[in-house]
């Protein structure tokens, strides 16, 4: 094999490679999700659907330490995750908006982040985010 074949190989494998590693990660399915906030960790579930492009929407529940209710929409670039939600926090009587930034792992099974909220009680605070299977 001459070495102008094996050269365009080589390329075209790097290309191929490059292309899969940009590839968006899929968030569907069922998840254990924390919400941290100061120095409160808000635990439950998360039920998210793929959607077009690369994008999700699902439900969030927290239980504990209040029970929370979520309406979440969001989008994947490459490992990139994005998400916003609409809260309602039964426990505190207390509404809200989330908007979250984070990375996700290639076979989407977990994702982290940050958090930046907007709380009818508390105004704008911020925190992290757990997504996991």
């Amino acid at each position: 094999m001459s070495l102008h074949v094996i050269a365009r190989i080589v390329a075209a494998a790097g290309v191929v490679a490059g292309v899969t590693s940009f590839a968006p990660v899929d968030i569907k399915g069922d998840y254990n999700v924390e919400f941290t906030v100061g120095e409160n960790p808000y635990t439950g579930t998360a039920k998210t659907t793929a959607g077009a492009k690369s994008t999700f929407s699902g439900k969030l529940t927290f239980t504990s330490p209040s029970p929370v209710d979520a309406d979440v929409t969001g989008k994947t670039v490459g490992d990139s995750i994005m998400f916003d939600a609409k809260y309602v926090d039964s426990g505190r009587n207390c509404t809200g908006t989330v908007s979250a930034k984070g990375t996700a792992e290639k076979d989407g099974n977990k994702a982290s982040g940050a958090l930046s909220i907007k709380d009818s009680c508390e105004g704008d605070i911020t925190g992290t985010f757990r997504l996991w299977r």
